[in-house]
């Protein structure tokens, strides 16, 4: 099926058992902190479902005839790869790239575990079919998945940030405490208590995925479990960061925080039960990793990261060239070299996201996704490189933002607004624009909305170790090492050439 935004809305409406503080929310779709995210979501469930926009996002399922949101079609070819591309573009712009984990981010982990589910069953547990039930039920439904998939920072061991060693474990007895493990098992499934991180966007999904991207060691087995639950399963609790939306003056004022805070939780897991059938992983640190690194799941997945940045980037880069147009700074060498220099690194992005689907990577069964080399060096580099992105526009700025207005009130009062209007040298419609365009620029770089932005691309997929540690892994190295083996050997043919001259000068 095509999900609609009033389905949507209607689904997730008093469901979640959430938290802001002390206080518990009955329903985040009216919720000061959450409805206007909400609906930034419905309307990405819009646009897939318009019938103008049917045959470009959505695709006919083999197995059943129906049309699905081209987010859960598993690739076989480039064409399969474009398909996909063209919802997370949609998305992505439709929201400019500001929610990071939006619907598409985590269906696009389980719809490449469904590639390849042997991968499930690498101890004969029965998993594969666990998992591709699972894709079939939310490409159905077409749902809305969120994960939590790291432990606290008490219960990580030293083999989140390094190749796991044949040796029991030696977390903390806090760490051991707080890490969601199994506690009890029994013929209808297993009972799990504990906390994850980070659950970006649970708050406001149907499901939750809870899983380890992170090795784990031996002895930490009862830890090796990967599940997935309805946001609304007896005793799962999640519990909110400080919510930007409500903080929002007005949608003036916070223009970007008052639409796209796609939150972020902690998961705490109370004695839930889970069900046999939920269960995709269990008791084996090699699985709970394998699932995610030895299918397409975390190629697919990351995808959808890269894609949405580029809309992020466009924006931004678009606010402060018409900042620095209004400003009268444009044509200023230094500024416009700034401003194209910003630009090479946008039209990178943009490349690279081409170039991960031309020479895609095939997996058994006749599956596809992007190229691991081009994913992992894309990610490696935006992750590292965004915030100088931020830095330069933040210098572009100067003190701009802060020649503002203390909030859009300045235009009720005749007397603030017609100064205000002097100030910007222009009529009261020329100020209103110059305020739009500063608050737009401060919410993408300044606020405390655009820190939390910048900080989750700095690690969403990990410290900088760990990112650098896939491109290193993924890195075909055997093209430089032949051709350094090339370059060595032709120096050993010229040592020889030497030597026969000297012979024959002798």
């Amino acid at each position: 099926m095509l999900r609609t935004g009033k389905q949507y809305v209607d689904a997730i409406k008093c469901r979640a058992d959430v938290y802001v503080g002390g206080e518990r929310v009955k329903d985040v779709t009216t919720h000061p902190a959450f409805r206007n995210s909400v609906a930034s979501v419905a309307r990405l469930y819009d646009v897939t479902s318009d019938p103008k926009n049917r045959d470009r996002l959505s695709y006919v399922e083999a197995e059943t005839g129906t049309r699905c949101n081209s987010i859960f079609l598993r690739p076989r070819s480039v064409d399969d790869l474009a398909a996909r591309r063209r919802v997370h573009e949609a998305w992505g712009d439709e929201t400019w790239g500001l929610l990071g984990r939006s619907p598409d981010h985590v269906a696009a982990f389980i719809t490449g575990m469904a590639c390849k589910p042997d991968v499930f069953d690498l101890h004969n547990q029965g998993f594969s079919r666990n998992i591709t039930d699972y894709w079939r039920y939310i490409r159905d439904n077409d749902l809305y998945l969120a994960y939590a998939v790291v432990p606290p920072a008490g219960a990580k061991g030293s083999e989140a940030v390094a190749t796991p060693q044949k040796k029991a474990s030696t977390d903390s007895q806090w760490g051991e405490n707080a890490g969601l493990r199994v506690v009890k098992e029994d013929d209808s499934g297993i009972t799990v208590w504990g906390f994850k991180i980070l659950a970006t966007a649970a708050i406001l999904a149907d499901e939750v995925l809870v899983g380890n991207v992170l090795p784990l060691a031996p002895g930490e087995e009862k830890s090796a479990i990967t599940f997935a639950l309805p946001v609304d399963a007896p005793g799962l609790k999640l519990l909110s960061r400080r919510p930007y939306e409500k903080l929002a003056l007005s949608e003036l004022d916070d223009p970007l925080a008052y639409r796209y805070d796609e939150t972020d939780a902690v998961v705490f897991c109370d004695n839930v039960k889970v069900p046999w059938e939920r269960v995709f992983a269990h008791n084996h640190i090699d699985t709970a990793r394998a699932i995610f690194y030895d299918t397409p799941s975390h190629t697919l997945g990351n995808a959808q990261a890269h894609i949405r940045l580029l809309s992020k980037l466009r924006l931004t880069l678009g606010i402060v060239r018409k900042i620095a147009e209004q400003n009268g700074i444009a044509q200023i060498p230094a500024v416009r070299d700034t401003i194209f220099g910003l630009g090479v690194r946008v039209a990178m992005v943009e490349a690279l996201i081409v170039a991960q689907e031309a020479r895609p990577q095939q997996w058994p069964d006749g599956y596809v996704s992007q190229d691991r080399q081009t994913m992992y060096a894309t990610m490696s580099w935006t992750m590292e490189y965004y915030p100088e992105f931020v830095r330069i526009v933040r210098e572009l700025l100067g003190s701009h933002p802060f020649q503002q207005p203390a909030d859009v009130s300045v235009f009720d009062n005749p007397v603030t607004a017609h100064i205000f209007a002097k100030f910007s040298v222009g009529d009261s419609a020329q100020a209103l624009e110059r305020y739009k365009l500063m608050r737009i620029a401060w919410d993408l770089v300044g606020s405390e909305f655009a820190s939390r932005h910048t900080q989750y691309e700095m690690f969403y997929a990990g410290p900088r170790h760990v990112t650098r540690g896939r491109s290193g892994y993924y890195f075909r190295w055997d093209v430089v090492d032949r051709e350094a083996e090339k370059a060595l050997a032709r120096l050993g043919d010229y040592d020889r050439l030497v030597k026969n001259r000297a012979r024959a000068r002798g």
